[in-house]
């Protein structure tokens, strides 16, 4: 292989890192203003989940382009995405979505085409949590372990105001997201889940088999319970 044909990993030269954690503040006061070249690691009570991370990305950086990769989403969550593409606080946005949580869920996934359309989801084997916004006013990268919904379990993320860095994720994801494309699966999938939510059909994920339970012996009552004269004898020394 020639050595340009190489992956390169994503290095960092110098900057420091701002390490937060709190446990009430919203994502606006632990994140803070981001200003060009900032770099921030924490860790929350799961006070705020992605979606709050983006919208004040959205509110910094200003009207742009949205990426976002997660295994899940709910219903408020995508209330909140369609709100922000109504008021064109969101000039586009992209969902990499995981196929089993989508197809598991046509609930949800369902209101998500509805929100932001089909052609603004792909679902595709995903866990990685990455939301990247370019803006008027710069781009920034947020990698964490949130879904867009919130999860009342402590949450971890790092973000950086930077150019390079988001591009990396960007590219990353525009690369995932040409690749699904070229799958008729991921259209007939997206298709089906959209028609079983129209239709009001939710379908459960088989539950695990329960093995039957074995009768437990009856013990006997007292006055069930005799003994002998030679019991007796042999129980008394």
């Amino acid at each position: 292989m020639a050595k340009r044909d190489r992956p390169r990993a994503l290095r960092y030269v110098g900057g420091n890192v701002r390490k937060v954690a709190h446990r009430t503040a919203t994502a606006a006061q632990v994140i803070g203003r981001l200003e060009p070249g900032l770099r921030v690691t924490g860790v929350t009570a799961a006070q705020f989940s992605a979606i709050d991370a983006l919208e004040h990305m959205v509110n910094e950086l200003g009207q742009g382009e949205v990426r976002i990769s997660t295994w899940t989403t709910g219903l408020y969550d995508v209330h909140r995405a369609r709100s922000l593409r109504a008021a064109r606080r969101i000039a586009d946005i992209r969902m990499l979505l995981d196929r089993w949580q989508f197809e598991k869920s046509p609930k949800y996934a369902g209101a998500l085409i509805e929100a932001l359309g089909i052609h603004s989801i792909r679902c595709v084997p995903v866990h990685a949590k990455v939301v990247v916004v370019t803006g008027e006013h710069g781009a920034a990268a947020f990698r964490s372990s949130m879904n867009l919904n919130k999860n009342l379990r402590t949450e971890q993320f790092d973000l950086d105001v930077d150019d390079a860095v988001a591009g990396f994720y960007a590219k990353w994801f525009d690369e995932l997201w040409a690749e699904s494309a070229r799958s008729q699966d991921n259209r007939t999938i997206i298709r089906s889940v959209y028609d079983r939510f129209r239709r009001g059909v939710e379908e459960e994920a088989p539950r695990e088999q329960k093995r039957p339970r074995r009768p437990r012996a009856r013990a006997p009552k007292l006055a069930e319970v005799l003994f002998s004269p030679d019991d007796l004898s042999g129980l008394i020394d």
